[in-house]
């Protein structure tokens, strides 16, 4: 009884096609091999032979980079839990305005997850090549999909996802339970969802499950060396890793209340080191140095009084001269500038690298930052 409770991953001889479309700040397509002897390195789907036993995953990514990479993951668990072929057929989408009712086909670039994230896990697991169009029509036809019979398309958003049918968690934010294990007896050839965002919207409890979440999660990190290396120059000049506090205030319009987030995080700060000011004898900016993250400019009114709260406090703006080397970063597909786009991920490496760690809630950028905050002083302590 207990095998058809809980949902383990299994050899199948089948494959997955997940196809990650990143709008607003990435698109992405990915199609990954799980435990196969294929070498692969094609540029089109077309030149996939399929068989009968193929079966394919794809779904449609929203929203910024931050909420893609969750769906992203999400996706690659999927396929590996049900031991399914994927083969990465990675593309990137940023845009420069970060509105869907802005978003049009002229106002973003095409940029391959491998230029940002480390793959050697996904490396070792599975294999993978890179995709450069997003025609969903040539991809059915590519599959050899001639039946609609043979798609079957997941509307519902609000579906959750559980290794266990005995698991007894909910959350509010979504209405329909779905066991994994009766999803993967679906016989449809291609598996097409909506969306798979959310932190919540798979829910593991097997060891096996879990243990293959976290170790995704600890290896597909940032690994950009240009990134890196201005990152790197950028926390020396400062004073180095563990030198500061690292701070995300995410204010920018459309989100929460400019002047209650910096409130609540000014509040928060003074008293978290109010002791720590007390027994530093030395200059103000040792007693509190503070790196800054946000998506507003400096002069902007509501982040003012902190700067009058705090008096050492940075911004990426203050490191114009070490962020040269990105400005002549471009993307190999394309030759597209890619300043604008990655100047973000400076910002978040930067912040993550102090001592502590505040975040905006619900922001996904703050939370993949503390993330990355909470691992760093892992590995830093466990060493």
């Amino acid at each position: 009884m207990q095998a058809f409770q809980n949902f383990r991953p299994k050899r199948l001889e089948s494959i997955v096609v997940l196809i990650i479309l990143f709008m607003i700040s990435w698109i992405s397509y990915f199609i990954i091999e799980h435990e196969s002897q294929m070498s692969l390195n094609f540029n089109n789907l077309s030149t996939i032979q399929t068989i009968d036993q193929e079966k394919y995953l794809t779904y449609l990514p929203h929203s910024g980079f931050h909420n893609q990479r969750i769906s992203f993951k999400n996706a690659i668990f999927l396929a590996w839990t049900f031991d399914l072929l994927y083969n990465d057929l990675s593309k990137l989408t940023l845009c420069k305005n970060n509105s869907l009712k802005n978003f049009d086909k002229e106002s973003y670039i095409g940029y391959d997850w491998e230029e940002l994230m480390d793959f050697t896990f996904l490396k070792r697991n599975i294999k993978y090549f890179h995709r450069r169009d997003f025609n969903f029509t040539q991809l059915i036809k590519s599959l050899h999909i001639n039946n609609d019979n043979d798609v079957y398309n997941i509307t519902d958003n609000l579906q959750q996802y559980y290794d266990s049918s005995v698991s007894i968690d909910e959350y509010r934010y979504f209405t329909t339970r779905i066991n994994l294990v009766d999803l993967s007896k679906r016989p449809e050839k291609l598996l097409h969802f909506g969306s798979l965002f959310s932190s919540y919207k798979i829910i593991t409890r097997l060891p096996e499950n879990e243990n293959f979440r976290n170790k995704l999660n600890h290896s597909m990190l940032p690994n950009n060396p240009t990134i890196l290396k201005i990152v790197n120059k950028i926390v020396n000049r400062i004073g180095g890793t563990d030198s500061y506090i690292g701070i995300h205030a995410r204010i920018g319009k459309g989100f929460l209340n400019q002047n209650e987030t910096m409130q609540n995080l000014t509040e928060i700060i003074q008293n978290d080191f109010k002791d720590i000011d007390a027994k530093n004898s030395s200059s103000t900016c040792l007693k509190t140095k503070i790196f800054l993250a946000t998506d507003v400019p400096r002069n902007i009114s509501s982040i003012q009084s902190f700067f009058q709260t705090f008096p050492c406090v940075y911004m990426l703006d203050d490191f114009d001269d070490l962020l040269e080397p990105l400005k002549s970063l471009t993307n190999p597909n394309d030759g597209v500038m890619m300043f604008e786009f990655l100047i973000p991920f400076v910002d978040l490496l930067v912040v993550s690298r102090g001592n502590k760690f505040y975040q905006t809630y619900s922001s996904t950028f703050s939370n993949y930052a503390k993330f990355l905050n909470q691992i760093r002083l892992e590995d830093k302590y466990n060493y």
